[in-house]
């Protein structure tokens, strides 16, 4: 793991936003920190030879991108993600605790309540059909991967927006496998219908033609749908003490 590194990107072809930029801004000039910021011009620099991205990566939204590349650098590079937000402070005594410490394969901050748990129910695919985001304590009966169970547990799980990661953990190995099955069971309907907007959705209006989208995947299949589950999980191996990240005027 690359120490004090914290991933960002951009993955559409249009410019960053003034509040964008500020958000950026403010988190290259926190102290401690080593902010890499990657769009679609430096991507393939940080793509490893032996694990190329996913064929169905071209078809995503930018949205959906940005999920599936959190994955990626977690867990092939290890170290820092954050959203293009505004930052709360310096991460580097969590990095230091993190780095030194083998069983700790995730720092995070806890779930605001239980509304901001993914919603599983609303997934296409049946989400029980991946093995990596089983509990094991728990029977084979799919009740962990319901929404109900999420929500009664919230208190454990950490939020999407921002981490940071020991690489090549069983959490981060669980949550690859988990994401590409995902990517394989939707490949052939990407390619028929690929995402036309950045925020493209799973029956959602496209905001310029008026027309129902037929883009196949609902908003939080790639991340949340798999991400809240295995940090219920592997919550053990996870602390929670990352700041709630600065929700305003970021867009």
């Amino acid at each position: 793991m690359k120490k004090y590194t914290t991933y960002c990107w951009w993955t559409g072809d249009n410019e960053l936003t003034e509040n964008r930029k500020k958000s950026l801004e403010s988190m290259k000039s926190a102290p401690g920190g080593n902010i890499v910021f990657i769009d679609n011009k430096n991507l393939s620099d940080y793509i490893l030879p032996d694990f190329p991205l996913h064929e169905g990566y071209q078809y995503l939204s930018p949205i959906q991108k940005g999920d599936y590349l959190k994955c990626y650098f977690m867990h092939h590079h290890g170290g820092g993600y954050s959203d293009i937000k505004r930052t709360s402070g310096p991460w580097t005594k969590y990095f230091d605790r993190i780095y030194e410490n083998p069983d700790l394969y995730a720092i995070g901050y806890s779930e605001k309540s239980p509304d901001h748990v993914a919603y599983l129910e609303d997934c296409r695919l049946d989400p029980r059909d991946s093995k990596h985001c089983r509990v094991n304590t728990l029977d084979d009966s799919g009740t962990n991967w319901s929404s109900r169970h999420l929500k009664e547990n919230w208190t454990k799980l950490i939020g999407c927006g921002l981490m940071i990661c020991r690489r090549n953990t069983p959490f981060t190995l669980d949550w690859w496998n988990a994401l590409n099955e995902k990517m394989d069971a939707y490949l052939s309907e990407l390619k028929k219908h690929p995402a036309q907007w950045s925020r493209d959705c799973y029956n959602h209006i496209n905001p310029s033609t008026g027309e129902r989208s037929k883009y196949p995947i609902a908003w939080a299949v790639l991340h949340g749908h798999v991400f809240h589950p295995l940090t219920l999980k592997y919550s053990k191996n996870i602390d929670q003490d990352l700041t709630y990240p600065v929700m305003g005027d970021y867009q």
